[in-house]
């Protein structure tokens, strides 16, 4: 039904630029209001088709998200558990081809995202000659000593509580995956494309933990008729990462999703990883666009009495996330199997005869799996159809019913009864009056309330990050002096690597724990500020649109019952669209600044402790004292100064990223909504935007002209009739 409106729409539109071009024809016809009108019928086919929705498929490690989704296709196009634990977001849209789009970091990106992990160690053990500052991991000197420091310096401490060490993880990705990768990283960013036949290649880096350290995005183009030409699905890697930059990726993506749908293993049920990854979720204000699905692991389950305990058991739990969680059972595996049953192995053949054996469980699973169907391809055809098809449908009608109200003023200017021609000449005289007047209210109403929603973004985001008084600040504080690190599993390091080296691990856990709650807690409620202010600023405009209730008609220069036209914008035009003013700007959030950067302070003001405790060694010696280790001290003292100047580092970071966010995007978007917004208001109460002088050059034309325009009027008003009855035709129940 969509995909017929949307054609439609297109041929309307195409019609309705025709018309509007005829008017050139006739002086005075033609005006500023007509030509923003013919813009909008040329670009209008082109913005609905661009308009896709985004589905974020997002859960823990193993919960069976990409399998969910070949299922969703299928075929088993993603490679299925891989168990990558990276920032890869691998999106997904339909195309004529099977293609893999793979875009790679660039050089800088890779020694940048090294360094990070090698901040606080002493430059002088990777980088003995000075002359070549900077890593660069195309040095076999810098590789070879990434590989020899990840062996020596982690080893029983490459395992923290939380899991791997994230500097761990990326030192040991960075060597494995280098000689693989090193012809194709270039200076720049990069992509790679395979398509056909060589499609399957991609998975050598989607699935593999080394090489897809290298890759930034992932953009595959599938076949597969289950997925609608105008949706996009991503598999978002596993929201339980130890790396917290990673979180960073999916957060990105969520807060552009019109769906998420939360993977729930019924192996493990509800896990922490789960359960603090939908606060973040709740935080950022998303919990309205969420359905959840527990991935039935038919081997874990004697029957369907003990599948619907865990299921009953998830719902429970998911409660003190969400009132009324829309939770589904099904099997994706089991549905996948179905869908490929011809071709699959003989090993899996037999699985799939065993799981059909249990008729109860199976027949639930189906009958799930048509619920949860149902269910969202009624959710994002009712979506789908109120982005990109209710509004334009009234942006046509409205621009059909100016057409119209100009075709009627014209056949009156242009009548050979001198009167009925002056007495439309007075009524568009009125009308233009009418319309400046309404203009100019609007645009002190609009400059008003724009000032008025600045200054609240202002106050809200000093409230939110200022240095001193902003909740961010007092909490990244509060969770800095409760952060305790175990100085003690890190005394025998000392005697073996020095005391540099052994600041660097205990920074290197200060970090991951910091960085951990930097993205888990304060960017999910940054990005539920965001959230806020935008519906705020959506619903401002919404009321201010509310009190502008313009009636065309009552402005309009016809006003006997003869020349009232056969339609008119009925139904309102929705006054804000945030999410295609942020696709016309090319608006998106400033992602970079969700990543905190350590300013080198900290490393001065550690060691100066050490020096100090060295200095008190060396005079104890002097004076004969006993001998003592100054290392373990210096470590506690360090460890002060450390956090004082992490939380410098972090309100310096604070005070960017609210610049950012307000200068660089709020604020932009605010300005963008205004002139969007008072467009679409003139647009109701102009129906004309003509000179008068210009109007009086029609009725003075001699009759012969006066013939001739008006055939052109009456070729106009058939295609017009044509139009708008087309319009009147479509399916006007979910306009409603």
């Amino acid at each position: 039904m969509t995909e017929k409106i949307l054609y439609d729409i297109e041929t309307i539109s195409s019609n309705l630029g025709l018309t509007l071009e005829s008017m050139r024809e006739i002086p005075g016809m033609y005006d500023t209001s007509a030509d923003t009108a013919l813009e909008l019928c040329c670009t209008l086919p082109g913005t609905i088709r661009s308009n896709i929705l985004k589905i974020a498929v997002v859960g823990a490690i193993k919960s069976g998200k990409t399998t969910f989704i070949n299922a969703w296709l299928k075929d088993d196009l993603l490679k299925r558990g891989a168990g990558v634990v990276t920032a890869i977001v691998t999106r997904l849209q339909r195309q004529s081809t099977l293609t893999a789009r793979i875009f790679l970091k660039s050089w800088d990106d890779i020694n940048q995202e090294i360094e990070q992990a090698l901040f606080m160690f002493p430059e002088k053990e990777w980088n003995p000659e000075k002359n070549t500052p900077g890593f660069d991991l195309r040095r076999e000197r810098d590789r070879q000593f990434l590989n020899d420091f990840n062996v020596d310096i982690f080893s029983d401490l490459s395992v923290s509580e939380a899991g791997l060490r994230p500097e761990s993880v990326t030192i040991t990705r960075a060597v494995e995956g280098y000689e693989a990768v090193k012809d194709l990283i270039k200076p720049d960013r990069s992509i790679l494309e395979f398509s056909g036949p060589l499609f399957e290649t991609h998975k050598k880096f989607t699935g593999n933990d080394s090489r897809a350290f290298f890759v930034r995005d992932v953009a595959l183009g599938v076949t597969s008729p289950g997925l609608d030409p105008d949706i996009e699905i991503a598999d978002c890697q596993g929201s339980d990462s130890t790396n917290p930059f990673h979180m960073v990726q999916i957060q990105n993506y969520l807060t552009r999703a019109n769906l998420i749908i939360y993977l729930i293993s019924s192996r493990t049920g509800l896990r922490q990883a789960d359960m603090n990854f939908l606060r973040v979720i709740e935080t950022m204000g998303l919990m309205e666009n969420i359905v959840f699905v527990l991935n039935a692991d038919l081997n874990e389950h004697e029957n369907l009495k003990d599948l619907m305990s865990v299921e009953h058991r998830v719902r429970k739990e998911l409660t003190y996330i969400k009132k009324d969680p829309e939770l589904y059972t099904i099997s994706s595996l089991y549905n996948l199997f179905c869908d490929l049953a011809p071709d699959l192995s003989r090993k899996n053949s037999i699985i799939l005869d065993l799981w059909k054996e249990d008729a109860n469980t199976t027949a639930y699973l189906s009958s799930m799996t048509q619920r949860f169907n149902s269910r969202l391809v009624g959710r994002l055809s009712s979506e789908r159809f109120y982005l990109t098809v209710a509004n334009p449908i009234e942006r046509l009608r409205q621009i059909a019913f100016m057409a119209r109200q100009r075709l009627s003023l014209f056949s009156d200017l242009l009548s050979q009864d001198l009167s009925k021609a002056r007495g439309a000449m007075d009524r568009l005289a009125e009308m233009l009056e009418t319309g400046k007047k309404l203009e100019a209210i609007m645009d002190n109403s609009i400059e008003g309330a724009v000032d008025q929603l600045e200054r609240e973004i202002q106050k809200e985001a000093n409230a939110l990050f200022d240095p001193l008084q902003g909740t961010i600040a007092k909490d990244v504080a509060h969770f800095i002096g409760g952060c305790k690190i175990d100085i003690s599993l890190y005394e025998s390091k000392l005697l073996h690597h020095g005391f540099e080296n052994t600041l660097y691990l205990m920074f290197q856990e200060l970090k991951s724990a910091l960085d951990t709650f930097m993205t888990q807690t304060i960017n999910a409620r940054v990005l539920g500020f965001i959230h806020d202010q935008e519906k705020a600023i959506e619903g401002y405009f919404k009321t201010l649109y509310r009190s502008y209730d313009i009636n065309p008609h009552e402005i309009s220069p016809v006003k006997d019952q003869d020349h009232q036209p056969e339609t008119a914008p009925g139904r309102k035009i929705v006054p804000i669209d945030l999410r295609t003013i942020k696709g016309i700007l090319g608006l998106s959030l400033p992602t970079e600044a969700f990543v905190t950067r350590y300013n080198a302070r900290i490393r001065v003001s550690a060691m100066a402790k050490f020096g100090l405790f060295s200095l008190g060694d060396i005079i104890g010696r002097l004076m004969n004292r006993r001998r003592y280790t100054p290392g373990v001290s210096a470590l506690s003292a360090s460890e002060k100064k450390i956090k004082q100047e992490a939380l410098r580092s972090v309100v310096n970071h604070l005070e960017a990223y609210q610049k950012s966010v307000t200068r660089d995007y709020l604020i932009p978007l605010l300005e963008a909504v205004s002139r969007d917004f008072k467009d679409k208001l003139v647009a109701r109460c102009r129906v004309c935007d003509v000179e008068i002088e210009t109007m009086e050059g029609v009725i003075a034309l001699d009759q012969a002209s006066k013939k001739a325009q008006s055939r052109t009027l009456d070729a106009m008003a058939a295609g017009l009739t044509k139009i708008v009855k087309k319009i009147e035709s479509l399916p006007v129940q979910y306009l409603n």
